[in-house]
């Protein structure tokens, strides 16, 4: 039910979705909604009709972003998310407008949103709408789905921000969990849930989760298929669902970690909870840390290809601290470089420890990856202690999205439930 607008991550995923877009615009005309002169209906929502131009539009908009391969599973996913994201945003505005009675979304207020994607893709109001009529995807098709995510946010946070309360004691509980889950292993986990309420649909949502997994084998990247497909309420955030210890965890889901041969990143098999299905990606593991820990900010500088141990080594000549990597990177093929805040000595796999043991600013000597590929760490910052805990007001926000999250989705099942939806 969860409906997330997950726009563009960057000019460089709106310019190569192009070939996902491409294979998708096939796979429609051979399909149903595809090669017909004459526009058919898809559903109606009290009367209002969701055409299969419609769906077509909201596919590629959701496909634009996909870096692997669209096969036809994908494309049957990405059809019926199209047509009941359609179909929550008829219902919202809906709600919208009956509540909001003189209250109007107008122009200006949507193509300011638009123009911040365009801004975070690096692109002018004119260039980002060119790249979607390119992909054959009309700026009306965008404009009604920002509509509706304008309209949602304003009945949600007006009518649920007050009731949405996180008292003191409840995020003293949270800062306690985190700093007691220190002294245990922790995983980084990432998240994909779909909601299956009964046994009934939850056969078909453990064929959706896996046809999602095989689509992130292939080169899918898990944030955007989250973003798209997770009712989960991290799915804005990617499904990140950060640093966990196993009592932190879903039951079902420490069950499946601790089976798991496995070492991370890795996509485990769907695993079936109260509600739906979840797809997890255990992204990463650290040990436990000491008070007395040696704790970094590094940067982790990659290069990769031929010359790799060459090109690594003109970086590091150039870049005498963290602050000067950027600008010695810029226009190395092959050369990366990577954040890396709050790491614990003891959560860097032992083959690299001893190369930061005695380091306490600028680089270390050049290190081997398993791939052949060539890596240095750049000391930013190192103390003793623990890494740095969350603030009061990062649990308070965390804690509030999680309560407004649940309101919403609660509020748009009932709203689906009153509403007249026929589908054709």
């Amino acid at each position: 039910m969860k409906r997330v607008i997950a726009m563009f991550l960057g000019a460089a995923a709106l310019a190569s979705g192009g070939v996902a877009v491409s294979q998708v615009n096939k796979q429609l005309a051979a399909s149903n909604l595809g090669g017909q002169s004459i526009e058919g209906v898809v559903a109606t929502v009290n009367d209002q009709v969701i055409s299969q131009s419609d769906v077509r539009n909201r596919m590629r908009l959701m496909l634009i972003r996909f870096q692997g391969k669209v096969d036809d599973q994908l494309v049957q996913e990405v059809q019926r998310q199209a047509i009941e994201t359609l179909i929550d945003e008829k219902v919202e505005v809906m709600e919208f407008e009956k509540l909001a009675k003189d209250s109007k979304i107008k122009d200006p207020e949507i193509d300011e949103r638009i123009g911040e994607m365009a801004r975070q893709s690096k692109m002018s109001f004119e260039q980002f709408t060119k790249v979607l009529a390119d992909a054959g995807i009309p700026i009306q098709a965008l404009r009604d789905q920002v509509k509706a995510d304008i309209a949602w946010t304003a009945l949600i946070r007006g009518r649920y921000a007050k009731q949405a309360r996180v008292s003191e004691p409840r995020i003293d509980e949270m800062l306690n969990r985190i700093k007691a889950s220190l002294n245990k292993p922790q995983y980084a986990l990432r998240e994909i849930f779909i909601y299956a309420p009964d046994e009934a649909s939850r056969v078909n949502a453990r064929q959706r989760a896996q046809t999602l997994i095989n689509q992130i084998n292939q080169g899918a990247d898990f944030a955007t298929v989250a973003q798209q497909f997770s009712a989960a309420p991290s799915a804005s955030q990617g499904g990140d669902m950060g640093w966990l210890s196993p009592g932190d965890m879903r039951p079902e889901i420490e069950t499946a970690i601790e089976k798991t041969a496995a070492t991370p990143p890795t996509i485990l098999p769907p695993i079936d909870s109260e509600g739906g299905v979840y797809v997890i990606k255990l992204a990463g593991k650290r040990e436990p840390t000491g008070a007395n820990s040696a704790i970094f900010n590094l940067k982790q500088v990659v290069a990769r290809g031929d010359g790799a141990a060459t090109k690594l080594q003109s970086v590091k000549e150039k870049a005498k601290s963290c602050a000067d990597v950027p600008k010695a990177i810029e226009g190395v093929e092959g050369v990366s470089a990577v954040d890396m805040k709050d790491v614990a000595l003891q959560q860097i796999a032992p083959i690299y420890r001893p190369a930061l043991e005695n380091l306490e600013a600028g680089s270390s000597d050049i290190l081997d990856l398993t791939d052949g590929s060539k890596m240095a760490f750049y000391v930013c910052e190192r103390r003793t202690g623990y890494p740095d805990l969350p603030s009061r007001d990062d649990i308070r926000s965390r804690l509030f999205d999680s309560e407004i999250t649940m309101f919403a989705d609660r509020y748009l099942r009932d709203l689906r439930r009153e509403a007249t939806i026929t589908r054709h």
